[in-house]
């Protein structure tokens, strides 16, 4: 009996130490498995490249002041997180969609692309606000099969109430 009990005590503290909640800012979530993480002056960023060279990109950017409303957030976030992070990238996104709650923050998604050589790749920008205050992640990535961890990391992550 006391084998099983310690047997389960062990699972399960290994569960909870595999998957840790970590925050920043605004933000808790669970960090994708196998991706190297690398702390930046304006947030926390997350990557993975196979060797065939594709790769997937998770940046969680600290919050900032709002600007006078949700699309003039987005554009200034598109601007900054995207079009001067990404070569050749779209210089406004190609599809915008809005005006969702997460966490009982105001979510807008923002999806274009930019090109790493000549591989077409895929880059969202969500954008949250609440009050004053916003904040945004940024997925970008080069192929289909890095759909999975973009779910799963989004699945994990939350905004704190302020």
């Amino acid at each position: 009996m006391r084998k099983y009990f310690l047997t389960q005590f062990l699972f399960f503290a290994a569960i909870s130490i595999y998957a840790q909640t970590d925050s920043l800012d605004v933000f808790t979530y669970l960090a994708p498995q196998f991706f190297s993480k690398t702390e930046l002056q304006s947030g926390v960023q997350f990557n993975l490249i196979n060797k065939d060279g594709s790769f997937c990109t998770i940046t969680l950017c600290n919050s900032q002041p709002a600007k006078v409303d949700v699309i003039k957030d987005v554009e200034s976030q598109w601007n900054k997180q995207v079009v001067k992070q990404w070569a050749k990238a779209d210089k406004k996104p190609a599809r915008v969609l809005t005006e969702q709650l997460w966490d009982g923050w105001v979510s807008t998604l923002a999806i274009g692309n930019f090109y790493r050589g000549k591989r077409k790749c895929i880059v969202m920008l969500n954008s949250f606000r609440k009050d004053r205050t916003t904040a945004c992640a940024v997925f970008a990535f080069s192929d289909k099969l890095f759909k999975e961890p973009v779910e799963n990391f989004s699945r994990n992550l939350h905004l704190k109430n302020r």
